[in-house]
């Protein structure tokens, strides 16, 4: 949610190349270039842990190796492509999921 919000109007779902959007790099996106899909990771690996089943563990696993594949073959190449510089220096400084670099 926090994600969503500190993104406002440059929030999609999805890649979009017609929509033009603002680089955030403010708020939540100051430690993780990925807020959102750490917050979906981490939800489903919290229903995991209550409701354990080798099913859920399966769709678990599953779900959170999609979402980075999302990330690292869509997503980034596309901000790549429409911010450059700007999200390479972006890159250099936060991580893809939590923290900063030195």
């Amino acid at each position: 949610m926090v994600a969503v919000w500190t993104m406002r109007d440059s929030w999609r779902a999805g890649v979009s190349k017609t929509d033009k959007t603002e680089l955030v790099t403010n708020g939540i996106y100051q430690i993780s270039r990925n807020p959102a899909f750490l917050g979906f990771d981490l939800l489903y690996i919290g229903t995991l842990l209550m409701f354990f089943n080798w099913i859920l563990c399966f769709l678990t696993v599953f779900a959170v190796i999609m979402y980075h594949l999302q990330i690292v073959n869509v997503e980034e190449d596309f901000l790549f492509a429409t911010f450059g510089n700007e999200y390479l220096q972006y890159k250099k400084k936060v991580c893809r999921y939590i923290g900063r670099k030195r």
